[in-house]
């Protein structure tokens, strides 16, 4: 017998991406599966070719005057109406939410209606949007072994973070440590990217002829950030293409010789699981500094490089980037233990943990 699951994300590819992962794992077992996120979605259209989609009201609540808070408040009450009348529809046997304010519509309707929720919570603190709807949760489900302010008592499973199957084939796929060219992939995600973008052409531009000459750079950015970057790599001599946003993020995960980024947990899980070495340059004010625990996981196993914020200057950059050239030991090294911290069956596991929560309400 098919049953139907709802999955349920913001519209950024933190979020987005580990729900495709399960989406793709639900579908091969036989199981139907639906799709609802808010307008931001939209970017992400096709990567669930087999679900049903659906797009919502929702609107981002922190950090906002009391007036726009109302109106983020209206939003969000439409929303919740909106997965009412989806969920009373599609009659899903449970609901997973990833996280993020687009995901909870879906969630807190599934909580009226008395559908089994799972969230899964992707960072080493339970977020802001997951604490409310926790106590409407049967399970959370972890990225990390242990992660601060959940409830006590709630039953969770660690599951680690799903990746698309494109990236993580990669793990099939031996780390190349830089020969003739030196494959720098730099991506900082919809959120506080705009550092990435003025520090990093500087400190390339700085760097040695002998380096810079073997130097290849792929660089997503803001669109906002595009212009200002072009100008920026303007007459540098360097081999950059820029874009804000590269769809076949396996090929260039595949070749490259060192990622910058930042340090959202579903980055984490791609870069582990396709074992490749990163510099990671966390948020400096994200929620709860999840970002930074995310980045500290990795630096004290030795499985990334770390610079926070303060740090991250072009001066900084060009000596690592210059000494990484120079050593390429330590980046295998990084790229080896990068790749013993992944959890390649997160999919199944987590799938296997909606399942066993829908069956568990006949």
């Amino acid at each position: 017998m098919t049953d139907t699951y709802v999955l349920t994300a913001g519209g950024t590819g933190g979020h987005v991406f580990p729900a495709q992962a399960l989406a793709t794992e639900l579908t091969k077992r036989g199981h139907a599966v639906c799709f609802i996120t808010d307008r931001r979605g939209n970017s992400f259209s096709g990567q669930f070719p087999q679900s049903k989609e659906y797009r919502v009201f929702a609107g981002a609540y922190a950090n906002l005057s009391k007036i726009r808070k109302i109106k983020a408040l209206m939003l969000m009450a439409f929303g919740i109406l909106q997965c009412l009348f989806i969920l009373r529809k599609v009659n899903p046997k449970a609901v997973v939410g990833f996280g993020g304010y687009a995901s909870f519509p879906a969630a807190f309707a599934a909580g009226i209606l008395g559908i089994p929720l799972v969230l899964h919570e992707q960072n080493s603190v339970l977020g802001g949007a997951n604490r409310v709807l926790a106590k409407r949760a049967s399970l959370i489900a972890t990225t990390f072994p242990n992660v601060a302010k959940i409830p006590a008592k709630l039953k969770t499973a660690y599951t680690g973070v799903p990746v698309r199957p494109a990236i993580l084939a990669l793990g099939n796929v031996p780390y190349q440590a830089p020969a003739d060219t030196f494959d720098l992939l730099i991506f900082g995600g919809s959120q506080g990217a705009h550092i990435l973008s003025e520090v990093i052409p500087e400190a390339l531009k700085a760097l040695p002829v002998s380096v810079k000459y073997r130097l290849t750079v792929a660089q997503q950015a803001r669109p906002a950030d595009l212009p200002a970057l072009e100008q920026a790599y303007a007459d540098s001599g360097l081999k950059v293409e820029h874009a804000p946003f590269f769809s076949d993020m396996d090929k260039r995960l595949a070749k490259a010789s060192l990622v910058i980024c930042r340090a959202g947990a579903s980055t984490i899980a791609e870069l582990t699981a396709a074992g490749r070495p990163a510099l990671i340059v966390p948020i400096l004010r994200s929620p709860d500094a999840h970002q930074l625990h995310n980045a500290e996981f990795m630096s004290k196993n030795n499985a990334a490089f770390l610079i926070e914020e303060p740090d991250f200057t072009p001066e900084n950059l060009t000596a690592l980037i210059t000494e990484l050239f120079n050593d390429a030991k330590k980046l295998i090294t990084v790229a080896d233990n990068a790749k013993l911290l992944a959890k390649p069956d997160a999919a199944t596991l987590l799938a296997d943990a909606v399942i066993e929560t829908g069956n568990a309400k006949q």
